[in-house]
């Protein structure tokens, strides 16, 4: 494991003055001082000892408990500590066994500690992943088919942790991911191997797109994200993953209105798509983008497209597009160009699906009910709108993401116009959706 010990503590008892075992500081410091003197930042150790940037920076803090053997080993001989730093480490183990024996079941001062250990879920998630990254530098050569099986399975675990968990969170683990695998692909691999870890790298970079995009309104990163997407794909020489990648340049591209384009990526993905996902996607966003360009007998024709039965296995989480997001999807892009009784329909028809099937899908549930907060204006339903809207303005900041915040300003936009400017109820649901707007991702 990652650490021998660790403990359920508040969090600002160091800053309160919290002891810490002497030994296990003097160990921490150590290492701190020899990365500093080396001149390397904590993501560049961590690429040296084949670890995330999260073991070094907790190896410097001592609240977390003594670091495992081999990560302290590694830090040891990367930073020509001469077994300084595993002589320090068994001198803190000594120390923590001495307590133990003395009668202290709690190996640091009490204040802001609870009497019992306890294994938290960072913990358990921590040991795992230094299990999994142990496996993955004694590979040699060619990597165990069981390390490229690990790999694929997280892969696919983070497409669906993007649905649920913090954004922040996910691209952090996102972000440890790609680099491990940027890692391996920067030493000598079997071509095949090479091939599937540049199909693992290119989707991770692929969620990352979908991040800085969605969750966090920042286009240029996203562009570069999907751009190196796209060379990995090349890479793989995987179809479908081309096809989802290029959907997503469509996407990025349609945010940063540049609808042309987007509508020439969407094109490109639909010839490449050869599952019913792919081609829903691929529909999907040359729809919204045609909307935008104003060529609506085009719209008219690619929402029709007839769509294939065949899915494939890897397609899941922010990866899966369903034809209930498809719905979604063609129900903006009316909503764009006016026809607000086809968008309803399209829309409601989402909304109702997603809450039984995908409750879990806060992101897009959210931009449906804004759609249709909009769609809503347009038949002059102020009531209406308003209710729709009520479930998103009490969401919690840290699912507030950058597509309820386009959104949102398109609706504050329509409310300072007949028949709602003078309206009393329209200002204070307009002051409503100012406040949401100050605290989000974004903002903070």
């Amino acid at each position: 494991m990652a650490w021998e010990f660790t403990m359920e503590q508040d969090d600002t008892a160091a800053d309160e003055g919290e002891m810490i075992e002497p030994a296990l500081a003097r160990l921490a410091s150590e290492i701190r001082r020899l990365r500093e003197q080396a001149g390397l930042s904590r993501s560049d150790l961590a690429g040296l000892i084949g670890y995330t940037r999260q073991y070094v920076s907790l190896a410097e803090h001592p609240r977390r408990g003594v670091p495992s053997a081999e990560l302290v080993g590694a830090l040891d001989s990367t930073l020509g500590a001469g077994g300084s730093l595993v002589e320090m480490r068994a001198l803190a183990i000594a120390a923590q066994r001495a307590r133990r024996k003395a009668g202290h079941s709690v190996p640091l001062a009490t204040r802001g500690v609870t009497e019992s250990v306890v294994v938290p879920t960072a913990l358990a998630r921590d040991g795992a992943a230094e299990s999994v990254a142990f496996g993955r530098r004694h590979g040699g050569y060619g990597l165990h088919e069981a390390v490229l099986e690990q790999f694929e399975a997280q892969v696919l675990r983070l497409a669906r942790e993007f649905l649920e968990d913090s954004p922040t969170v996910v691209v952090q683990r996102s972000h440890d991911v790609r680099d491990e695998l940027f890692r391996l692909l920067n030493q000598p691999r079997w071509p095949q191997q090479a091939r599937r870890l540049y199909a693992m790298a290119s989707r991770v970079c692929g969620y990352l797109a979908i991040a800085s995009s969605d969750f966090f309104g920042h286009y240029a990163a996203a562009e570069d994200h999907a751009g190196t997407a796209w060379q990995l794909a090349e890479l793989a020489d995987h179809a479908e993953l081309r096809s989802w990648i290029r959907s997503l340049q469509s996407a990025v591209a349609f945010w940063a209105c540049e609808w042309g384009s987007a509508a020439e990526l969407a094109t490109h993905a639909l010839d490449l798509a050869v599952t019913r996902s792919g081609v829903s996607r691929a529909v999907a966003m040359q729809a919204r983008a045609l909307a935008r360009l104003g060529d609506i007998a085009a719209l008219r024709e690619v929402a029709d497209t007839a769509l294939p039965d065949n899915d494939h296995p890897d397609e899941t989480g922010i990866v899966l597009f369903t034809d209930m997001n498809r719905e979604r999807c063609l129900g903006g892009a009316y909503l764009w160009i006016g026809d607000h009784d086809i968008a309803q329909t399209h829309l409601e028809r989402a909304l109702v699906d997603y809450e039984r099937e995908r409750s879990f899908d806060y992101a897009v549930i959210t931009v449906i009910r804004l759609d249709l907060a909009a769609v809503h204006l347009g038949h002059h339903d102020l009531q209406a709108a308003i209710a729709v809207t009520e479930p998103v303005l009490a969401m919690p900041h840290t699912r507030r993401l950058a597509g309820a915040v386009r959104r949102l300003h398109d609706l504050r936009t329509a409310l300072t116009a007949e028949p709602f400017s003078a309206d009393t109820t329209a200002r204070h649901w307009a002051q409503q959706l100012d406040a949401f707007t100050t605290h989000t991702v974004i903002a903070g």
